[in-house]
Protein backbone atom coordinates (compact mmCIF):
# COMPACT_ATOMS: atom_id res chain seq x y z
CA UNK A 1 0.00 0.00 0.00
CA UNK A 2 1.25 3.67 -0.99
CA UNK A 3 2.41 5.38 1.97
CA UNK A 4 0.57 9.06 2.28
CA UNK A 5 3.31 11.96 1.47
CA UNK A 6 4.38 14.13 4.38
CA UNK A 7 3.02 17.20 2.85
CA UNK A 8 -0.27 15.85 2.14
CA UNK A 9 -0.51 14.09 5.70
CA UNK A 10 0.29 17.66 7.04
CA UNK A 11 -2.10 18.74 5.58
CA UNK A 12 -4.62 16.69 7.00
CA UNK A 13 -3.85 17.05 10.16
CA UNK A 14 -3.89 20.32 9.66
CA UNK A 15 -7.10 20.37 8.50
CA UNK A 16 -8.36 18.07 11.27
CA UNK A 17 -7.09 20.31 14.20
CA UNK A 18 -8.48 23.27 12.33
CA UNK A 19 -11.91 21.61 12.36
CA UNK A 20 -11.78 20.77 15.74
CA UNK A 21 -10.96 24.37 16.50
CA UNK A 22 -13.93 25.28 14.81
CA UNK A 23 -15.78 23.36 16.65
CA UNK A 24 -14.92 23.58 20.07
CA UNK A 25 -15.12 28.23 19.55
CA UNK A 26 -18.57 27.20 18.28
CA UNK A 27 -19.19 25.07 21.60
CA UNK A 28 -17.99 28.00 23.41
CA UNK A 29 -19.94 30.68 21.56
CA UNK A 30 -23.59 28.54 21.97
CA UNK A 31 -26.21 29.94 23.83
CA UNK A 32 -27.16 27.87 26.60
CA UNK A 33 -27.62 28.06 30.56
CA UNK A 34 -25.52 30.50 33.26
CA UNK A 35 -24.35 30.16 36.44
CA UNK A 36 -26.21 32.92 38.12
CA UNK A 37 -24.66 33.61 41.24
CA UNK A 38 -22.04 35.65 39.69
CA UNK A 39 -19.93 36.66 42.99
CA UNK A 40 -19.56 32.82 44.76
CA UNK A 41 -15.71 33.57 44.29
CA UNK A 42 -15.79 36.98 46.81
CA UNK A 43 -18.64 35.45 49.16
CA UNK A 44 -16.80 32.50 49.45
CA UNK A 45 -13.29 34.05 50.07
CA UNK A 46 -15.10 36.53 52.58
CA UNK A 47 -16.37 33.56 54.88
CA UNK A 48 -13.53 31.73 54.47
CA UNK A 49 -11.25 34.45 55.70
CA UNK A 50 -13.58 34.89 58.30
CA UNK A 51 -13.64 31.38 59.58
CA UNK A 52 -10.16 30.55 59.42
CA UNK A 53 -9.55 33.66 61.40
CA UNK A 54 -12.18 33.20 64.17
CA UNK A 55 -10.09 29.63 64.29
CA UNK A 56 -7.13 30.55 64.55
CA UNK A 57 -7.70 33.36 66.82
CA UNK A 58 -10.05 30.68 69.41
CA UNK A 59 -7.34 28.15 69.21
CA UNK A 60 -4.45 30.87 69.25
CA UNK A 61 -5.71 31.61 72.58
CA UNK A 62 -5.86 28.32 73.75
CA UNK A 63 -2.37 27.88 73.83
CA UNK A 64 -2.07 26.23 70.46
CA UNK A 65 -0.05 27.59 67.33
CA UNK A 66 -0.26 28.40 64.25
CA UNK A 67 1.97 25.19 63.16
CA UNK A 68 -0.91 23.06 64.74
CA UNK A 69 -3.78 24.76 63.84
CA UNK A 70 -3.37 24.38 59.79
CA UNK A 71 -1.65 21.47 60.80
CA UNK A 72 -2.33 17.95 59.21
CA UNK A 73 -5.75 17.09 60.91
CA UNK A 74 -5.75 20.15 62.53
CA UNK A 75 -8.70 22.93 63.65
CA UNK A 76 -8.70 24.11 60.14
CA UNK A 77 -8.92 20.45 58.46
CA UNK A 78 -11.93 19.39 60.65
CA UNK A 79 -13.95 23.44 59.45
CA UNK A 80 -12.97 22.14 55.69
CA UNK A 81 -14.55 18.65 56.57
CA UNK A 82 -17.80 20.29 57.98
CA UNK A 83 -18.04 22.71 54.97
CA UNK A 84 -17.71 19.52 52.76
CA UNK A 85 -20.66 17.84 54.82
CA UNK A 86 -22.37 20.41 54.48
CA UNK A 87 -22.46 20.71 50.77
CA UNK A 88 -22.44 16.98 50.92
CA UNK A 89 -26.05 17.15 52.74
CA UNK A 90 -27.23 20.46 50.66
CA UNK A 91 -26.30 18.76 47.34
CA UNK A 92 -28.55 15.42 47.72
CA UNK A 93 -31.16 17.52 49.08
CA UNK A 94 -30.90 19.92 45.57
CA UNK A 95 -30.74 16.54 43.45
CA UNK A 96 -33.66 15.49 45.06
CA UNK A 97 -35.62 18.54 44.35
CA UNK A 98 -35.05 19.98 40.86
CA UNK A 99 -34.83 18.67 37.51
CA UNK A 100 -32.53 17.55 34.73
CA UNK A 101 -29.89 20.13 34.24
CA UNK A 102 -29.63 21.62 37.88
CA UNK A 103 -29.61 17.59 39.23
CA UNK A 104 -27.12 16.87 37.41
CA UNK A 105 -24.66 19.67 38.31
CA UNK A 106 -26.45 18.92 42.26
CA UNK A 107 -25.10 15.55 41.68
CA UNK A 108 -21.76 15.97 40.24
CA UNK A 109 -21.12 18.37 43.10
CA UNK A 110 -22.19 16.10 46.23
CA UNK A 111 -19.86 13.66 44.34
CA UNK A 112 -17.27 15.67 44.07
CA UNK A 113 -17.38 17.25 47.80
CA UNK A 114 -17.91 13.22 48.78
CA UNK A 115 -14.61 12.16 47.58
CA UNK A 116 -12.74 15.45 49.21
CA UNK A 117 -14.61 14.88 52.57
CA UNK A 118 -12.93 10.82 52.70
CA UNK A 119 -9.74 12.76 51.46
CA UNK A 120 -9.54 14.85 54.13
CA UNK A 121 -10.44 12.52 56.93
CA UNK A 122 -8.06 10.78 59.53
CA UNK A 123 -6.61 7.86 58.43
CA UNK A 124 -7.64 4.65 61.80
CA UNK A 125 -4.16 4.91 63.44
CA UNK A 126 -3.46 4.31 67.16
CA UNK A 127 -5.77 6.91 68.94
CA UNK A 128 -7.40 8.13 66.04
CA UNK A 129 -10.44 5.60 66.31
CA UNK A 130 -13.99 7.94 66.39
CA UNK A 131 -13.94 10.27 63.33
CA UNK A 132 -11.26 8.83 60.93
CA UNK A 133 -11.72 6.73 57.93
CA UNK A 134 -9.71 3.13 57.33
CA UNK A 135 -7.18 2.70 54.40
CA UNK A 136 -9.75 -0.31 53.35
CA UNK A 137 -12.70 2.05 53.31
CA UNK A 138 -10.93 5.30 52.06
CA UNK A 139 -10.65 3.88 47.99
CA UNK A 140 -14.43 1.92 48.62
CA UNK A 141 -15.85 5.56 49.31
CA UNK A 142 -13.86 7.07 46.43
CA UNK A 143 -14.58 4.73 43.96
CA UNK A 144 -18.42 4.20 44.76
CA UNK A 145 -18.91 8.44 44.31
CA UNK A 146 -17.18 8.56 41.46
CA UNK A 147 -19.30 5.49 39.53
CA UNK A 148 -22.30 7.30 41.17
CA UNK A 149 -21.37 10.45 38.84
CA UNK A 150 -19.85 8.00 36.05
CA UNK A 151 -23.64 6.17 36.16
CA UNK A 152 -24.96 9.94 36.79
CA UNK A 153 -23.51 11.23 33.41
CA UNK A 154 -24.23 8.34 31.03
CA UNK A 155 -28.07 8.28 31.90
CA UNK A 156 -28.27 11.98 32.17
CA UNK A 157 -26.62 11.83 28.41
CA UNK A 158 -28.92 8.80 27.61
CA UNK A 159 -32.08 10.95 28.22
CA UNK A 160 -31.37 14.12 27.16
CA UNK A 161 -28.57 14.01 23.89
CA UNK A 162 -26.10 16.82 23.77
CA UNK A 163 -27.16 17.58 27.59
CA UNK A 164 -23.57 16.85 28.64
CA UNK A 165 -22.05 19.26 26.48
CA UNK A 166 -24.32 21.75 27.89
CA UNK A 167 -24.01 20.85 31.39
CA UNK A 168 -19.94 21.07 31.24
CA UNK A 169 -19.84 24.71 29.13
CA UNK A 170 -17.66 26.96 30.62
CA UNK A 171 -21.03 29.54 31.32
CA UNK A 172 -22.07 26.99 33.15
CA UNK A 173 -19.30 25.26 35.17
CA UNK A 174 -16.72 28.04 35.83
CA UNK A 175 -17.11 27.76 39.89
CA UNK A 176 -15.49 24.18 39.18
CA UNK A 177 -13.05 25.14 37.02
CA UNK A 178 -12.12 27.83 39.63
CA UNK A 179 -11.76 25.31 42.52
CA UNK A 180 -9.95 23.04 40.64
CA UNK A 181 -7.42 26.16 39.76
CA UNK A 182 -7.30 26.86 43.63
CA UNK A 183 -7.04 23.44 44.57
CA UNK A 184 -4.16 23.44 42.32
CA UNK A 185 -2.24 26.44 43.79
CA UNK A 186 -2.81 24.63 46.98
CA UNK A 187 -0.94 21.48 45.95
CA UNK A 188 1.66 23.72 44.54
CA UNK A 189 1.94 25.57 48.16
CA UNK A 190 2.03 22.15 49.59
CA UNK A 191 5.04 21.17 47.55
CA UNK A 192 6.56 24.21 48.58
CA UNK A 193 5.67 23.20 52.63
CA UNK A 194 3.92 26.67 52.76
CA UNK A 195 1.01 24.84 55.22
CA UNK A 196 -0.95 28.08 56.19
CA UNK A 197 -1.01 29.13 52.56
CA UNK A 198 -1.93 25.16 51.30
CA UNK A 199 -5.01 24.97 53.94
CA UNK A 200 -6.12 28.15 53.51
CA UNK A 201 -6.64 27.95 49.25
CA UNK A 202 -8.48 24.43 50.31
CA UNK A 203 -10.62 25.91 52.61
CA UNK A 204 -11.67 28.35 49.43
CA UNK A 205 -11.94 25.82 47.09
CA UNK A 206 -13.88 23.64 49.65
CA UNK A 207 -16.26 27.05 50.39
CA UNK A 208 -16.78 27.53 46.79
CA UNK A 209 -18.30 23.74 46.72
CA UNK A 210 -20.22 24.68 49.96
CA UNK A 211 -21.74 27.68 48.49
CA UNK A 212 -22.47 26.27 45.33
CA UNK A 213 -24.77 23.42 46.79
CA UNK A 214 -26.37 26.16 48.76
CA UNK A 215 -26.94 28.20 45.60
CA UNK A 216 -28.31 24.99 43.98
CA UNK A 217 -30.95 24.45 47.35
CA UNK A 218 -32.05 27.09 47.39
CA UNK A 219 -33.00 27.47 43.99
CA UNK A 220 -34.64 24.08 44.16
CA UNK A 221 -37.03 25.29 47.20
CA UNK A 222 -38.43 27.75 44.30
CA UNK A 223 -38.82 24.28 42.21
CA UNK A 224 -42.60 22.61 41.30
CA UNK A 225 -41.61 18.69 41.14
CA UNK A 226 -43.14 15.89 41.91
CA UNK A 227 -42.14 13.73 44.79
CA UNK A 228 -38.49 11.99 44.39
CA UNK A 229 -40.98 8.31 45.03
CA UNK A 230 -43.06 9.15 42.00
CA UNK A 231 -40.44 10.21 39.78
CA UNK A 232 -38.02 7.18 40.51
CA UNK A 233 -41.21 4.91 39.59
CA UNK A 234 -41.88 6.74 36.47
CA UNK A 235 -37.70 6.30 35.70
CA UNK A 236 -37.91 2.87 36.35
CA UNK A 237 -41.52 2.21 34.10
CA UNK A 238 -39.36 4.60 31.12
CA UNK A 239 -36.36 2.23 31.80
CA UNK A 240 -38.39 -0.96 32.01
CA UNK A 241 -40.04 -0.01 28.50
CA UNK A 242 -37.05 0.51 26.63
CA UNK A 243 -35.44 -2.60 27.81
CA UNK A 244 -38.95 -4.44 26.74
CA UNK A 245 -38.41 -2.51 23.38
CA UNK A 246 -34.53 -4.22 22.45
Amino acid sequence: MDSIPPRKNLCLRTGYHAKMLTRILTWLRSSGPTWQYRRIWLDALIVTICLNVLAWLIFAKMGMPTSEIFAEDGPIEDLQSLSLAITALLGIVAASRTRILARFVATAITCISVVFFAREMPICRGSVTVYCVSKTWLPIIIGAAVLILLIATIVFEYRHRGGLSRAIHPRLTWPLGFVAAVLGLSQLAESLDIVVIEESLESYGFMILTLSAAWLFRFARSQQVEPLRKRAKASLSRFKHAISNH
